[in-house]
């Protein structure tokens, strides 16, 4: 154990080097690029994209969102290149057909182009597998007895607490999430990898359909499920989670998402005896989650004065304006694109 925790304490000083260059500017330049596409529909967008990729390394679905964006406009060699940035950053081949734009055109016109660009340009993700391992193993524990014995049993309960103690410890106390950037994101050798490991099996096997992959929504699942399972975390850790957010390892949807589950969620009797926290005395929107029928007070308010206060609160956190992304989901409609990659919105 001792020698584990030295060792997650060399990577955690490896990252906090390696990402001490803050993220801001690099969810300003993200923003702006998808803003421009938006309202203009050109290549205006991608100056925005090449100075966010140049300062920082890449949350995946952007270089992947970007290539959408130029195959959208016919320029192939745009396409291959941001590709390829992704592909760089450890983004598995399985990832391109999650979009369905991409997926409608993947046979026969892009297959070779796109297999090539992988074949010389992937990067296996700098990821430490130890942690990732332990992560996995709370996870799976985690699961394993909400299955088991329910989602109000005290042994769930004490299972998700433990993970969430963890966590906090070993990374939010330091400013970190585990989150892509981190440990990459989920995917289906991840996970086979450490079922053969631990001889664990899919808790899941069979309730997906067969074109189903994980790599399909370029995320890291689990921390996030298990965060949002508590009333009391993004509570007790709200300015600990922000600095993650500007350090690059908890993206500013993701925190929006935590902030507006800690309230619209929130249930006055809990069947987990450790969290005695009371709820949030501020309702801070966003509009992201959706209308919850059995609440008074709600996240989530397309009025004229509900968008002003959730632009306001989004731009707090450099979160993307609601009116992009109401946009963004319009085209995502029309023609297939896939522009949101979280527990929310997610292809």
């Amino acid at each position: 154990m001792k020698k584990y925790i030295l060792g997650l304490f060399m990577l955690t000083a490896f990252n906090l080097f390696s990402q001490e260059k803050s993220y801001v500017d690099y969810y300003h330049m993200v923003n702006k690029a998808e803003e421009e596409f938006v309202q203009k529909m050109d290549s205006s967008c991608f100056k925005y994209y090449d100075k966010a990729f140049a300062g920082n390394k890449p949350f995946l679905k952007d270089p992947y969102i970007a290539a959408q964006i130029a195959l959208y406009l016919n320029d192939t060699a745009r396409f291959d290149h941001y590709l390829k940035i992704a592909f760089q950053n450890g983004m598995p081949l399985k990832s391109v057909v999650a979009s369905k734009f991409i997926k409608d055109r993947y046979q026969p016109n892009l297959y070779k182009r796109i297999n090539q660009n992988f074949k010389r340009n992937y990067v296996e993700p700098h990821i430490d597998k130890e942690l990732q391992q332990t992560i996995c193993q709370l996870c799976y524990e985690s699961d394993s007895l909400k299955l088991k014995a329910g989602a109000d049993s005290p042994q769930f309960h004490a299972s998700e607490n433990k993970a969430r103690i963890y966590i906090r410890d070993y990374l939010v106390k330091k400013g970190i999430f585990p989150n892509e950037h981190l440990l990459g994101i989920t995917t289906s050798d991840m996970l086979k990898d450490f079922y053969k490991k631990n001889n664990k099996k899919d808790l899941y096997a069979g309730t997906t359909s067969a074109d189903y992959a994980e790599e399909s929504e370029l995320r890291l699942k689990c921390p996030m499920n298990i965060i949002l399972h508590s009333q009391c975390f993004f509570q007790e850790n709200k300015e600990l989670l922000f600095q993650a957010v500007e350090a690059g390892y908890l993206h500013p949807k993701d925190y929006g998402i935590m902030e507006e589950a800690a309230y619209l969620w929130f249930k006055k009797t809990s069947t987990n005896k450790q969290e005695n926290c009371k709820i949030p005395a501020e309702i801070v929107s966003y509009n992201i989650l959706g209308v919850d029928p059995a609440r008074t007070d709600q996240v989530y308010d397309v009025t004229e004065q509900g968008i002003r206060k959730a632009e306001a609160n989004r731009a707090k956190i450099y979160m993307q304006k609601f009116s992009v992304d109401r946009r963004k989901h319009e085209l995502q409609e029309k023609y297939g694109f896939a522009f949101f990659f979280d527990f929310v919105d997610r292809p």
